[in-house]
């Protein structure tokens, strides 16, 4: 886990993150969603293009989360 990442990471819906995971809210009312990655490689690009940009906006989890919200559940 880097701490130097973790400071930087923008979305509100991340929680937490593990060597080659990372734990974000869910989609669905009082779930969470891991996106497991196949590389460590992998999952800092994402969170360099994702996580840690414009909010996460980018990123599809954020759009299926968002909408959540959007549609009131």
């Amino acid at each position: 886990m880097s701490k130097l990442i973790e400071a930087r990471i923008l979305c509100p819906y991340y929680l937490r993150e593990s060597k080659s995971t990372i734990i974000c809210e869910g989609a669905i009312g009082g779930t969470i969603c891991a996106q497991k990655f196949q590389s460590i490689a992998a999952k800092a690009r994402h969170e360099v293009d994702y996580c840690s940009k414009e909010g996460g906006r980018r990123c599809p989890q954020f759009r299926a989360v968002s909408m959540k919200y959007y549609n009131g559940s």
